[in-house]
């Protein structure tokens, strides 16, 4: 099959910089794998070109803002438009989901089906936009993007009853693709080999935690919950890969409480290197406030591939939809106490870590593999693309 996919993203800390939306990079390059053609449709930023074995068509954009977004909408389709008059016609137009439906119309006039990924909760992206002239729009924006798309693709099913329930898209025209993991980088890595490659004390039990520092990820209940793990297991660390706009302010939290020595903020990591960050870490966590409501548990896949145990915040359908892996604590959200009490449970138990870690990886592996879930996208949008030409 032939494959147009379109992804915006913007973030200052990668410029002329690898990084940015890794999930979309491995789709183009696993579907292209598997034989496919695909051309990637991405800003110019981040060398993407690097990224994947996919064709990639970097599209230039007006850094500033409002304006990047609007010429990347604009050029991102000028830019197909040209590719589809000299390269011949798509399959399928895949489209993760940003605020535009300029794609969707540029398919329709081709006949082309648009298959429509929804990779975070839209209504929580609502409620976090002042403005309720601009919320209206977004968000009529987006309605008219479902109803322009052939098929939606929302990464929870959590997401998927609210955009049946609120947004009255129908049942048959979804299906839930979780975000997986590579299952081939993030695999089991042997502690003492990845504590001796990055200058680690072996001898130290790991708290781990791996994600871009927004305030919704809650590390501040982490540093809280910090003083009674340490006084229960005093050979503790906390490591936090990562970087993003709370890292100061959590590093000054730590500080405060003196707890800088127990704290290890790695800052920006190359994905390739994750891994034997993950490695090192005894048990994972993912301490999520309330107000993150439902999104894509990327991290949480991550760590379970490695092999890790996992204490998560118990909100919306992001932390049960683990709960078949055996491998995950829920806690209740915003409780230090009880997040505590957990992450000892595990440090002391090592035959449970690695019971749970074992099951984490298999229930990945044989589910979430990120190639399997990319021939499911593939098998969906033959069946879609047939169905089309059989009504023609």
């Amino acid at each position: 099959m032939y494959f147009y996919i379109f992804a915006y993203w913007h973030s200052a800390q990668f410029k002329k910089r690898v990084g940015g939306p890794i999930k979309v990079y491995e789709l183009a390059t696993n579907l292209t794998q598997m034989g496919h053609k695909v051309f990637l449709f991405i800003p110019k930023i981040g060398y993407p070109e690097r990224q994947t074995s996919a064709n990639v068509c970097a599209v230039p954009l007006i850094d500033l803002p409002l304006l990047r977004f609007i010429s990347f909408q604009i050029m991102a389709c000028l830019m197909a438009l040209i590719s589809l008059v000299q390269k011949g016609r798509p399959d399928v137009f895949y489209v993760r989901i940003m605020w535009s439906f300029l794609p969707m119309l540029l398919a329709k006039f081709f006949s082309i089906p648009v298959i429509l990924e929804v990779n975070d909760s839209p209504h929580r992206g609502y409620d976090n936009i002042i403005h309720s002239v601009k919320r209206r729009f977004v968000h009529l924006t987006d309605r008219i993007s479902y109803r322009l798309s052939d098929h939606v693709l929302p990464v929870t099913q959590k997401i998927a009853s609210d955009l049946h329930h609120i947004d009255d898209l129908s049942w048959k025209r979804m299906t839930v693709f979780q975000s997986g993991a590579n299952t081939d980088l993030f695999r089991p890595l042997r502690k003492s080999l990845c504590c001796q490659s990055l200058g680690l004390d072996c001898k130290k039990k790991y708290v781990g935690f791996i994600g871009t520092f927004f305030r919704h990820q809650g590390i501040d209940i982490l540093i809280d919950s910090a003083p009674e793990i340490i006084e229960a297991c005093p050979d503790v660390l906390f490591l936090l890969v990562g970087d993003g706009p709370q890292r100061k302010t959590w590093e000054n939290r730590a500080n405060q409480m003196d707890l800088q020595d127990r704290f290890i903020f790695t800052g920006h990591i190359a994905y390739k290197d994750v891994p034997c960050y993950c490695g090192v870490m005894n048990v994972c966590v993912s301490p999520l406030l309330q107000e993150a409501r439902e999104s894509s548990a990327v991290k949480i896949f991550d760590y379970l591939a490695c092999g890790k145990p996992v204490v998560l915040s118990d909100i919306s359908d992001t932390g049960k939809q683990f709960l078949a892996s055996e491998a995950v604590l829920l806690v209740k959200p915003e409780d230090p106490a009880e997040l505590a009490q957990a992450i000892i449970t595990l440090l002391r138990n090592t035959k449970r870590r690695e019971s749970m870690g074992q099951r984490g990886r298999g229930f990945v592996v044989s589910r979430y593999d990120r190639k399997k879930l990319a021939g499911d996208i593939s098998q969906l949008c033959l069946d879609i693309t047939n169905r089309r030409r059989s009504l023609e």
